[in-house]
């Protein structure tokens, strides 16, 4: 049977909703807790229904990875080698917004959902902005300082600040930049 515009209406905001209750409920439950029949509940929506959309758990987890990691808003990425600071600092201050969000995002039931792919991708992106930058440094030191910057660049380093160590916001983007800035001296240095 061939889905019309509005059959493909009514399926995407059928989803929509069930992402939304599930969404909803992650401000008080963990992400273990979020089973079809209380998502689906919440929703008021029957569970036969919601097996239509999200066949698997798995599928279900990846769909709200992707719409809570969207919900932040994460600024863009740096293409520039002085856009890196500001990038940390407005990084910092968006996950500032929404901890709770973060917090389910590096759950180990979806962290590795992200690190399957933004982790990576922005990691070859930092290798690419830094060798086209460096010319003179070797590639291991490239890819080692890239690596640094992306973990610095990331929620899993805010969180380390903000909650193991206790740091307000400033002091962790106070944190986060002077390695940064680190970096980029001792890669200036490889210039010379």
């Amino acid at each position: 049977m061939k889905m019309t515009s509005l059959n493909i209406k009514k399926a995407e905001f059928t989803k929509k909703l069930l992402l939304d209750a599930a969404c909803e409920l992650a401000q008080t439950l963990e992400i273990s807790d979020l089973s079809f029949k209380v998502v689906s509940k919440k929703a008021d929506i029957s569970q036969r229904t919601m097996f239509r959309y999200f066949s698997t758990r798995e599928e279900f987890l990846n769909e709200l990875t992707v719409r809570l990691y969207s919900d932040l808003n994460l600024p863009e990425f740096p293409s520039s080698i002085s856009e890196l600071l500001v990038y940390t600092k407005s990084l910092y201050e968006k996950l500032e917004e929404q901890p709770r969000k973060v917090l389910l995002l590096l759950s180990a039931d979806l962290l590795p959902k992200i690190l399957e792919t933004s982790a990576k991708t922005k990691h070859e992106l930092l290798k690419k902005l830094l060798s086209k930058h460096f010319h003179n440094s070797s590639k291991s030191d490239i890819e080692k300082t890239a690596a640094n910057f992306r973990y610095l660049m990331s929620a899993s380093s805010w969180r380390y600040y903000r909650f193991s160590f206790g740091f307000d916001l400033p002091t962790s983007i106070e944190c986060a930049s002077m390695v940064i800035e680190q970096g980029l001296e001792y890669l200036q240095k490889q210039e010379k």
